[in-house]
């Protein structure tokens, strides 16, 4: 009989344990070193709109290499100062499906603010701020890259305080 009663307690206290909310500390609460990540914080709004990013010159330098989970190896020589872009090379190797490649020689620059962008015949190459990153983003660009290579093409993202790219 004390088996039975034993058993049941514990079968209530599971059943209770079910029905009582969990509390999850709100994420100002967790430790800044838990490596949690932290949700940015609403782009103010006006008129139920996002608000325009500010212009204003784009300043980046950096020569990174990277490569990806997916084997994807890239490489970025980046020099952009007052939105003028002084210097660009990328290179992005696909492995088995192609690879991409960019030099400033092969463009010339047709905007400067907000996105510094350059153009190529069809192929566009983008450059934009976004919070810590920059992104250097390429549109029709079959044409520096091997057969089929520019339907995989990814932007590149660099680290505005690390120079890191990805």
């Amino acid at each position: 009989m004390k088996r039975v009663a034993g058993r049941l307690a514990l079968a209530v206290t599971f059943v209770l344990a079910g029905c009582v909310p969990l509390q999850r500390p709100a994420p100002q609460d967790v430790p800044a070193d838990t490596g949690v990540v932290r949700p940015l914080p609403e782009q103010p709004r006006r008129g139920g709109k996002p608000m325009r990013i500010p212009e204003r010159p784009l300043e980046v330098n950096t020569e990174c290499r990277y490569r990806d989970d997916a084997g994807v190896e890239g490489s970025l020589v980046l020099e952009v100062s007052g939105s003028k872009v002084e210097r660009f090379a990328s290179r992005i190797d696909m492995g088995r499906r192609g690879s991409c490649r960019f030099d400033l020689s092969q463009f010339r620059q047709t905007a400067f603010t907000p996105a510094p962008t350059l153009v190529a015949g069809g192929c566009t190459v983008s450059i934009w701020e976004q919070g810590d990153q920059v992104t250097v983003s390429y549109r029709n660009c079959a044409g520096q890259c091997t057969p089929g290579a520019h339907e995989y093409l990814w932007p590149t993202l660099v680290s505005r305080r690390t120079g890191i790219c990805r």
